[in-house]
């Protein structure tokens, strides 16, 4: 799994209630998120957290700051055009993430690491 990847996460608690609860959709089972941790972080085979933010079909609204409207591509296998709200940051377990969905084309992944700074104020 590397950033900027869109997976497939469960939307379920943690079992463990030491642990950070998963996000949650009442709404569906499974949900799109691309991951924003850093690869290094990633690929440690002993963590077993990545950091991810939503993805949602796009539906008439105000477009934010931290939001990033991405279209459907071969590249990021999205089926709809969607936005990716950059300031829903969620840890998830890496047992969570189902399946790779696709990855984020390098323009979306400049507006998205912009839209976090901005966010984060960093």
């Amino acid at each position: 799994m590397n950033r900027f990847e869109i997976w497939n996460v469960r939307q379920q608690a943690s079992s463990r209630s030491s642990e950070p609860s998963q996000p949650t959709d009442k709404s569906k089972t499974n949900r799109p998120y691309i991951i924003v941790s850093p690869d290094a972080v990633n690929q440690i085979a002993a963590y077993p957290f990545v950091a991810v933010i939503p993805l949602q079909d796009r539906k008439q609204r105000k477009k934010y700051p931290t939001d990033v409207w991405i279209s459907p591509s071969a590249a990021n296998s999205l089926k709809k055009e969607s936005i990716a709200f950059c300031q829903l940051i969620y840890t998830v377990e890496k047992p969570f993430l189902d399946f790779r969905i696709g990855m984020l084309e390098s323009a979306y992944q400049e507006e998205i690491t912009a839209a976090l700074r901005r966010f984060l104020v960093l």
